[in-house]
C-alpha cells in the first residue's frame, strides 16, 4: 500500500534551487535536451520522464545537498520538515541505487545531471551509440517500475 507523500516530503518539478550555503544554483525547469528529444519522438513516455525528473530531484537533494525547491519557508526555521524531506530523498536515492547499481546510475547522472548529449553519453557508458537511446529508454522504464513498486515507508520524509 502506497502512502501519499506530502509536498515537502517528495521532490517536485525542478525549479531554481539553493545550495546549503545559500548560493543560488542554476535553474533547471526544462528537461535535458536528450530526454526532451526522446520524449518528443515518442520513444519514452510521460511516466518515464517524470520518473527521471523524480530521480534527478532526489539525487540533487539527497546527494548534492541542494534544497527542495517547493519547501514552504514560512515556518521561520522552526520546522523539521526540510530534514525529513532530505532524509526521504536520501532513502529513495539509496533504494534505487541498490537496485540499478553504480554503472547505470552513472548513465542517469550523465543524462539528467550533467546533461550530456547522446554520443558523449554513449562514450561515457561504453555502449554503442546506435543503441544508447534504447539503453536509456530501458533504464527509465526500469526506474518507473521500481518507483511504482517502492515500499510506502520510503515515500515519507
Amino acid at each position: 500500500m502506497k502512502v501519499c507523500p506530502l509536498p515537502a516530503d517528495s521532490p517536485a518539478p525542478l525549479t531554481a534551487q539553493t545550495t546549503a550555503h545559500g548560493a543560488q544554483a542554476d535553474p533547471d525547469p526544462a528537461l535535458p535536451a536528450l530526454i526532451e528529444t526522446l520524449r518528443h519522438d515518442g520513444i519514452i513516455t510521460a511516466r518515464q520522464v517524470e520518473a527521471a525528473r523524480f530521480w534527478a530531484t532526489d539525487y540533487r537533494i539527497g546527494v548534492m545537498g541542494l534544497e527542495d525547491p517547493l519547501f514552504d519557508r514560512t515556518s521561520l526555521g522552526l520546522s523539521r520538515r526540510p530534514l525529513n524531506g532530505r532524509s526521504g530523498s536520501i532513502n529513495r536515492y539509496r533504494y534505487i541505487h541498490d537496485i540499478i547499481g553504480a554503472r547505470y546510475e552513472r548513465v542517469l547522472i550523465a543524462a539528467m545531471i550533467d546533461q550530456r548529449p547522446l554520443p558523449e553519453l554513449a562514450r561515457h557508458a561504453r555502449h554503442d551509440p546506435q543503441h544508447m537511446g534504447q539503453v536509456l529508454t530501458l533504464l527509465l522504464d526500469f526506474l518507473t517500475r521500481h518507483y511504482d513498486a517502492m515500499p510506502g515507508h520510503l515515500w515519507r520524509g
